[in-house]
């Protein structure tokens, strides 16, 4: 346990010193964020790679166990290493020359293709709340392509304001450290809680103000360092222990992304076009500083922590306590985030329960149109609006007819127990409707109109008001040209 200790002290003191010399390095190479002023280097990945690797190596020359752990396990972490290398420089360029998504993200399914086929990193089995799946080669590719690429984007994805992505990215680090030591995982602790305290050391220049970002080089390879080192675990540890553990750890994030992925579909959006709907936008849109919106997802990142320590010990209990937690954090976020995509999609739930009484009326409303085409006298008419409309959800059902030449009256029919009686209709202060005018007669000797009323705070309206316009009108006027008006 002391090596662990002397790790993550020795990488937050490198930290500390090293990152005042990654701004530096950041302005020499151009990484720099334009939209601050003055510009704030993007830098902050390279001081927490230079400042782990480093403390790694100093722990490895002073202490011959944690030497010997470095030396058997990197072997077999080996692919996963030159992988984070290379995500690493991606993430430098991008830095500097601000790729597209595409490339990106190409780079990141070869990576984690490659680490499949090549470097022993797959994700076998999949935790499910009924059980353990067992993968075959080929959705194991797919969940291990997934699962590498979804986690890498989601740090990057939160990396929105000063800390925050860091931040996380700690609380979720120290949770695969302790989840390793209590596995039997030495190297993934020692490399868990290198990164961890590196990430600590930078963000006391990254928490606000910033004066250095952490820039894609750092959010990709914190989140890429976490999914593959994840995958490790989960092929060493109790299968339900080691799988659960990191996706509850690293809840927020993901929650986030996958949020982020659905809001953008229900719009109709491109998933990978950026927008202000993430979780520390939406905190600052309720008010709060950008200190605390960061303070707030540190809070809720070491609830996720502390919740995916109940699967070391796993039992119903502790799994009921997790899935609880996931599902109050979705509501709260729902409720008071102001995630309205997710409003709207509550809405449609709701409407496709009660929805059969939605295609009841439009079904009637459809019937009405055939039924008028053959409506010979007024009253057929009536009658056929009538046996439409008197299931319907509107609270008032209006005809309305005016002469057209000077002095005509106008008379008013108002729908009351299936059947439209002359009397005139009171509109209320609280309801809004819908009018349709029509012409009566060959020469259009009258003025027609339907008119539906709703009171407001009704609950949402299920029927189809397009039938109302696009099928009922036509018909209504073909029928009502063919009529004389009752006297007018």
């Amino acid at each position: 346990m002391r090596s662990y200790l002397l790790t993550f002290v020795a990488a937050l003191a490198l930290g500390l010193v090293l990152t005042p010399f990654a701004i530096r390095v950041g302005r020499r190479l151009g990484m720099l964020d334009a939209s601050a002023e003055p510009a704030i280097p993007r830098s902050g990945g390279l001081a927490i790679v230079a400042a782990a690797a480093l403390a790694l190596l100093a722990l490895a020359a002073a202490f011959a166990p944690a030497r010997y752990i470095l030396r058997q396990g990197l072997a077999q972490l080996e692919p996963v290493l030159w992988a984070g290398g290379a995500l690493l420089i991606l993430g430098i360029v991008d830095d500097i020359k601000r790729l597209t998504a595409t490339p990106k993200f190409a780079v990141e399914i070869l990576l984690a293709t490659a680490l499949f086929l090549f470097g022993g990193v797959r994700a076998s089995t999949l935790w499910l709340p009924l059980g353990i799946v067992d993968l075959g080669p080929v959705l194991g590719l797919i969940v291990t392509i997934v699962w590498i690429v979804g986690v890498t984007n989601a740090f990057n994805l939160l990396d929105g304001i000063d800390g925050v992505a860091g931040g996380a990215a700690v609380f979720a680090l120290l949770a695969m450290f302790v989840s390793s030591v209590a596995l039997g995982q030495p190297l993934v602790a020692l490399l868990t809680v290198a990164i961890a305290g590196a990430t600590l050391g930078f963000l006391r220049y990254n928490f606000a103000p910033a004066r250095i970002y952490l820039g894609d080089a750092g959010s990709l390879f914190l989140g890429f360092m976490l999914a593959t080192l994840a995958i490790e675990g989960s092929q060493k540890g109790p299968a339900i222990v080691a799988l659960a553990i990191p996706l509850v750890a690293f809840g927020l994030p993901v929650l986030d992304t996958g949020v982020a992925v659905v809001r953008r579909a229900l719009r109709g959006a491109p998933i990978f076009t950026g927008d202000r709907g993430h979780v520390h936008h939406r905190l600052l849109d309720l008010g709060l500083s950008p200190a605390q919106a960061a303070i707030t997802v540190y809070a809720v990142s070491a609830a996720f922590a502390l919740a995916s320590m109940l699967f070391i010990n796993p039992n119903v209990r502790g799994m009921a306590v997790v899935l609880t937690m996931v599902g109050v954090a979705s509501w709260l976020a729902v409720r008071y985030l102001h995630l309205h995509e997710f409003a709207e999609l509550a809405r449609l739930a709701r409407r496709g329960m009660t929805q059969t009484q939605a295609i009841a009326f439009n079904v009637e409303l459809r019937k009405a149109a055939v039924a008028l085409r053959s409506a010979a006298s007024w009253d057929e008419f009536t009658a056929t609006l009538a046996h439409a409309f008197t299931e319907s959800e509107f609270d008032g059902v209006r005809l309305t007819l005016r002469a057209t030449a000077a002095g005509g009256r106008r008379r008013d029919f108002e729908l009351e127990d299936g059947v439209f009686r002359e009397q005139a209709r009171v509109a209320a202060d609280d309801e809004w409707g819908i009018h349709i005018p029509f012409q009566i007669g060959p020469l259009g000797g009258a003025h027609g109109e339907l008119a539906v009323f709703r009171r407001y705070g009704r609950r949402p309206l299920l029927a189809d008001l397009n039938l109302l316009i696009e099928t009922l009108r036509p018909a209504m006027e073909a029928a009502a040209a063919r009529l004389e008006a009752p006297g007018t």
